[in-house]
């Protein structure tokens, strides 16, 4: 890259992260606010008795062994908030540096600057934890680190489950002694997890996370749930912290997870034989989350690493598009209020935002398949 490329690049990401610093400064001050997301995380961080056990948890290990932390004594409901705002700009700084150390300042730039619209879900929930590992691991993969590979891979695990799409990259391609460690790394870390998770709470902490405390409905921000809002709302209901629609069983919802998970493979395995990894992340994240019955639009945040690493790799269909979805997730979010209420253009918002999304998981999977990718 050519130093009069790099200049704009490195003003971009400068504006970016003055947005961003506004963006934690806001949420940090209301930190303290009633708020329905960190009053749940505080009521799973100050709750007595075993976690998963005594009382339910929708979140993964590493999650919710961060809310016991920040919720400890002398700890108040108003530290609580702050301290998540400032765990997010930890995340905030893992994820641009590690698009910087791994594929450079444009890239650091595109990252931050394609979150902007959902900054404000960016600093008041915990998607960024998750993302933050699956960005680091990508990159160590691209710097052959193995060991940071593996570890930053099965904690992104541990904070939500979706970076699990990424495991391909610890073996492909197969690089020996480093391909050893990374695995070595991934396991090591996973088995301490897990173990842990499992002496909480056993098997009934797993079917907690994936069911979302036992929900019977779909989220209306899901594919089915959209479109099933779209045409009659009168199941709606307030069910397991979400808005939800209609039925769905547990072994339904999980059968959705299995049903994404060869898509998610082949993607991220296929992206890292081309080194496209950014659109084989987009690929696989895209299909787990429209074959979900849950899809919070925070979890547009996992989305935007991949779209800079794409937009270094040359695909530029693919972070426009990302872009798109982002904005709209974003605009639904700001008119919430009428999607509950059942406007038709609010609804039709939902099922066109997720159109997008449908659009960046063909486009991603089309542009792996080519056979001209392989040349």
């Amino acid at each position: 890259m050519s130093a009069d490329t790099r200049v704009p690049a490195s003003w971009i990401l400068a504006a970016a992260l003055v947005i961003h610093a506004i963006a934690f400064t806001v949420s940090a001050v209301r930190s303290s606010e009633p708020a329905g997301d960190f009053d749940r995380y505080y009521e799973i961080a100050s709750a007595p008795g075993r976690p998963y056990v005594d009382y339910q948890v929708e979140h993964p290990i590493a999650t919710l062994l961060v809310f016991r932390a920040l919720g400890q004594p002398p700890g108040t409901r108003s530290s609580f908030g702050l301290g998540i705002v400032l765990v997010n700009l930890v995340a905030d700084a893992i994820i641009v540096g590690s698009l910087m150390w791994g594929w450079g300042i444009a890239a650091a730039a595109c990252g931050a600057a394609i979150v902007i619209p959902v900054l404000d879900l960016f600093f008041n929930r915990v998607d960024a934890w998750s993302t933050a590992a699956a960005i680091l691991a990508v990159a160590a993969w691209r710097r052959d680190q193995p060991f940071a590979l593996g570890s930053a891979l099965a904690v992104g695990a541990a904070f939500k489950l979706w970076p699990l799409v990424l495991a391909p990259l610890i073996v492909v391609p197969w690089r020996d002694r480093q391909s050893r460690l990374a695995l070595g790394a991934f396991m090591a870390t996973a088995m301490a997890l897990g173990g842990a998770a499992l002496w909480m709470a056993g098997s009934r902490g797993v079917m907690q996370v994936l069911t979302f405390r036992g929900a019977t409905g779909w989220q209306i921000e899901s594919m089915v749930g959209s479109i099933a809002h779209l045409m009659d709302s009168h199941t709606l209901r307030m069910e397991s912290g979400a808005w939800r629609i209609g039925t769905i069983n547990s072994v339904a919802s999980i059968a959705m997870f299995v049903a994404a998970a060869p898509v998610c493979i082949w993607s991220s395995w296929r992206g890292a034989r081309l080194n496209r990894v950014g659109a084989g992340w987009l690929a696989g994240v895209t299909t787990l989350l429209l074959l979900s019955a849950l899809l919070s639009a925070q979890y547009v945040i996992w989305l935007a690493p991949a779209a800079a690493i794409a937009w270094t790799e040359g695909d530029k269909r693919l972070v426009v598009l990302t872009a798109i979805a982002i904005a709209l997730t974003q605009w639904l979010w700001s008119a919430y209020g009428s999607v509950l209420d059942g406007a038709f253009a609010a609804l039709l918002l939902v099922v066109v935002r997720n159109a997008v999304l449908a659009a960046i998981g063909i486009s991603a999977i089309t542009r792996l398949a080519s056979p001209a990718a392989d040349v």
